[in-house]
């Protein structure tokens, strides 16, 4: 399989190009997509990547979260809005009975997404609502102040419960963004914390909501920062994943991902490392990644990434890359 190339540019990029906050980005849908198109051009301008730009309704970690009723803290500095984990809404695993999602035309950050997809569709975008994204041990961790962990341990059947009320919350957005833009035949589970359990412990808890959110779909995307070998071999045999996305992963090499995935995996040039080395190093990275076994490698540029570093990336992505540009991969 001949390697493709992306770019990952996200509101961090797009506030940064744009010369904007985010407090400014997110506080109207109008303004929202004006920094994308700004953020595009510029792309295009400075790189001749614009491509890898598109609008989109965009929202912070924390929509999902307040959506299930966590508060929401605005920084009074230029970062993004966070959950409040000092006043978490489980505090036992009984609470999960309480828990209610509420209308997400209506509820928490939620409702700025639905504010935005009705402003980017009026102006002739064909977007996406969004909202949804598999992370259902990462939520509960969020909704438990981290609790979750030792429930799974001492209640595992009620801690079940927690994750259970999680995926079905998901699924719910999942339908009605369904229901508004058009089935696909795509599911994709993002959920960084899931590598905290055992792994029988993730084949007990994680496996049996993942098999919900894929269900029979034919494409089965999945992202984990924390996840381990064992972990990701039983995604694979039990999950029948099709692809894994690996930035970020501190406990698995491209050389196990290619072992246990073949060619369908993603490898990463972190912002850290797009910010901190030199053009030429940043070079052999990319050689090194390109011939990795991965199918698939991404450029993730962050706030301050030298422009003569990121020229680097590109034009070396490029080079080793025989596959060439990849814009859509969800």
């Amino acid at each position: 399989m001949d390697v493709q190339w992306h770019i990952a540019f996200c509101n961090v990029t797009y506030t940064e190009y744009a010369r904007t906050t985010y407090r400014d980005y997110y506080a109207s849908p109008a303004h929202m997509l004006e920094v994308q198109l700004a953020a595009k051009a510029i792309a295009e301008a400075r790189f001749g990547v614009g491509c890898f730009i598109s609008p989109h309704v965009d929202g912070p970690a924390a929509a999902f979260a307040s959506y299930l009723g966590m508060p929401v803290v605005e920084p009074r500095v230029d970062e993004l809005s966070y959950v409040d984990t000092q006043a978490p809404v489980l505090r036992a695993p009984a609470d999960v009975r309480r828990l209610r999602w509420r209308d997400p035309r209506t509820a928490g950050l939620m409702a700025k997404r639905w504010e935005c997809w009705q402003y980017y569709r009026s102006r002739g975008h064909d977007v996406r609502l969004g909202g949804h994204g598999g992370s259902i041990l990462t939520t509960a961790h969020e909704l438990s102040a981290g609790d979750i962990l030792l429930w799974l341990v001492e209640q595992p059947d009620e801690a079940g419960s927690v994750l259970d009320a999680v995926t079905d919350a998901d699924l719910a957005l999942r339908d009605l963004d369904e229901s508004l833009c058009g089935p696909t035949d795509a599911a994709y589970t993002g959920d960084d914390f899931a590598g905290l359990i055992s792994p029988a412990m993730f084949r007990r808890f994680a496996i049996p909501r993942y098999e919900r959110i894929y269900g029979a779909r034919r494409d089965r995307f999945m992202h984990s920062e924390l996840l381990r070998a064992e972990h990701l071999r039983c995604a694979r045999d039990m999950l029948q994943i099709t692809c894994f996305h690996g930035a970020g992963c501190e406990h698995l090499t491209p050389a196990e991902m290619h072992e246990i995935m073949g060619h369908a995996f993603w490898v990463q040039v972190t912002p850290q490392q797009l910010l901190e080395m030199s053009p030429a190093a940043i070079v052999e990275i990319v050689k090194r990644h390109a011939h990795s076994g991965a199918g698939y490698l991404q450029l993730y540029p962050g706030r301050g990434t030298p422009d003569q570093n990121l020229q680097a990336a590109i034009a070396a992505a490029d080079r080793e890359c025989a596959g060439g540009r990849v814009v859509e991969y969800l």
